[in-house]
């Protein structure tokens, strides 16, 4: 790109750039910052690292510690960082602003910036992360990967690019390859707009070489020719559709910039560290973007139809997950007669194979209760993924998978570093307990109650508040006495809430509260007086009326928690952040109409005390 200017031109406008950079404080502002740290931090790192220029390392390290210390017990950031609890607020955990922090302190710490918290940091993170590599796309948060597509909004081209720093090449060419196949309509969507799907294309897709660059510019450089306008800039277009995203008329040149500066390599962010991953051929590269092509979002349900079983049966052994989801959509639709053939694949060594056909068993649902065998056998697997999708397509088949619940509840305890999050536990919360699909999740008819109660307390202790929320239908399928020996677990996951799956946090919380409260004993009441201030804030205006109805339901015992809950209206009133100032009023009159109900109760139901029953 010839723009006339000369490069002390430009040097001149990057060091006036990084020096207002270097004064950032995000912390000390009411925005989302998480989102500006990242690239605030990459900037002044690829500029020191260019130039030699010393002089804003203090600062850079000032903004590093700001990350490091804002990040979350499992690794994450959400908009902002996490509250003084150590747990993020919100929405949780957020991998749009999450990955590209995390590549800002790997580009950091090659800047000089040298902290063994900032190695620890990038562990956990790069651990978390990494988990997705041959499961689907990076998703929004701490959720099931994305699988709909080959990227999410580009999480995935953001991964290339921070394993490929790292020199961890399985996970590089990995997310490299997704994004070579997300292209068209694939990389037109993300949640608000595509802008980031954009941002991040070139820059991971070239990390596989100059054929997958050029196959892949080949498909899509119709839409950087639309967005050039005719002053040499570039504006963002977004997805071809009436109503406008949120990233409208924003100026994308130096987005276009960084993908045209691939091949010269002289910073990070445009491939500087490069050929760490196998670099792929022509044919490579065209096999890669031809999983996307043609694929649209209206026509997702018949996008295969035309394939004929034989081609399908190959897509199900396909490298790429969002392919054999599809392969497995689309056979499923035609209700297979003769399901031997794939069960034989489902038995064999064909790692991915074996993936494919459980999509597939999980698609014909009830219809393919003959490989239910086969599927307890997979539970047994070395592969963590496989043994996770033979579980999920048990539980999608259903009743006939019954026979397998023993063997899913001892999972539970099981432990490996392979799996340092506790996700094998997590998905068998799903499989067993959730309340539309597990199961176990409508009924414990003729489980082991030993066995169920030991599953249970285990998985309270998950790190994902999603998973942990699964349980809850527990609570509802047993006699209350047979949960009396892990009373002492329920409470604790009442007090304690996941370090992530924050949105979901709550789930578990409030069940566990509403257990006590139904049954009376004595320490729900003052569990839930506590909860109404300390639950999380999003949705807390709907969720107080039910705890309202738990303290309500104490009568003339609740006038002791009275002091309580007027500090409580106090906070509310007048302190509370982060929340709109009229729903906190409400809160407020909620519990002052509370009170009023209390001071005019008679009522004294026995308690019982839990001393005396756990």
């Amino acid at each position: 790109m010839n723009t006339g200017f000369s490069v002390t031109h430009y040097l001149t406008l990057i060091k006036k750039e990084v020096a207002e950079a270097a004064k950032y404080q995000g912390i000390r502002t009411n925005s989302y910052y998480s989102w500006f740290y990242g690239p605030v931090t990459s900037l002044i790192s690829e500029y020191t690292i260019a130039t030699g220029d010393k002089r804003y390392l203090k600062d850079l390290k000032r903004i590093t510690m700001e990350i490091v210390e804002g990040q979350s017990p499992v690794g994450s950031w959400g908009h902002k960082f996490v509250d003084p609890n150590g747990r993020l607020r919100g929405y949780g955990m957020m991998n749009a602003p999450g990955v590209p922090l995390t590549i800002s302190l790997v580009l950091a710490r090659k800047a000089g910036v040298h902290n063994s918290q900032i190695d620890t940091a990038i562990d956990k993170s790069c651990k978390l992360l990494r988990f997705y590599v041959g499961k689907g796309a990076i998703p929004y948060g701490d959720h099931h990967p994305w699988t709909q597509t080959h990227d999410d909004n580009g999480k995935n081209g953001m991964a290339a690019v921070l394993y490929n720093l790292l020199n961890d090449a399985e996970a590089a060419e990995y997310f490299s390859r997704m994004s070579v196949a997300t292209h068209s309509d694939e990389r037109e969507m993300g949640h608000t707009g595509n802008f980031f799907n954009i941002q991040w294309a070139m820059s991971s897709v070239a990390l596989s070489g100059p054929q997958a660059s050029g196959a892949w510019m080949r498909e899509y450089a119709w839409y950087y020719d639309l967005a050039r306008r005719w002053d040499g800039g570039f504006i963002h277009q977004g997805a071809p559709k009436d109503q406008k995203d949120a990233y409208r008329n924003w100026d994308t040149t130096g987005v276009m910039a960084l993908a045209y500066a691939q091949s010269k390599r002289q910073i990070y962010l445009s491939g500087k560290k490069s050929q760490v991953i196998p670099q792929m051929s022509s044919s490579e590269a065209e096999c890669v973007v031809a999983l996307g092509r043609g694929w649209t979002k209206k026509n997702k349900d018949k996008f295969l139809s035309e394939r004929s079983d034989k081609a399908l049966v190959l897509s199900l052994r396909s490298w790429s997950p969002v392919m054999r989801i599809r392969a497995a959509s689309e056979l499923a639709k035609r209700n297979p007669k003769d399901l031997r053939p794939y069960l034989e694949l489902l038995d064999s060594s064909d790692l991915y194979a074996s993936l494919g056909v459980c999509e597939l068993m999980i698609h014909l649902r009830g219809r393919a209760q003959i490989a239910v065998p086969y599927l307890i056998r997979l539970l047994d697997h070395p592969d963590l993924w496989l043994r996770i999708k033979a579980a999920d397509a048990l539980a999608a088949i259903g009743q006939a998978s019954i026979k397998a619940v023993p063997k899913m509840l001892k999972m539970f305890a099981e432990t490996s570093p392979e799996d340092p999050r506790g996700m094998l536990q997590r998905y068998l919360c799903f499989a067993l307990f959730s309340r539309r699909t597990g199961l176990l999740g409508k009924s414990l008819k003729g489980v082991d109650k030993k066995e169920l109660l030991k599953a249970v307390q285990l998985g309270l202790k998950n790190d994902d508040g999603r998973a942990r929320s699964n349980l809850g239908s527990v609570y509802e399928n047993i006699e209350f006495e047979e949960l009396k020996p892990i009373l002492p677990a329920i409470i604790e996951a009442i007090e304690t809430p996941a370090p992530s799956g924050i949105m979901f946090a709550d789930g578990i919380r409030t069940a566990g509260l509403k257990l006590l409260c139904t049954h009376k004993v004595d320490v729900g009441l003052g569990l839930t007086v506590d909860y109404i201030k300390n639950q999380k804030k999003h949705g807390s205006q709907k969720r107080i009326k039910e705890l309202i109805k738990y303290v309500d339901s104490y009568g003339a015992h609740a006038k002791k928690y009275i002091a309580n809950l007027q500090d409580i209206i106090e906070y509310f009133e007048n302190e509370e952040e982060g929340f709109p100032k009229h729903l906190s009023k409400q809160k407020a009159q909620d519990l002052k109409d509370l009170i009023e109900r209390i001071k005019k109760s008679n009522d004294s139901p026995s308690l019982k005390s839990l001393k005396t029953i756990a």
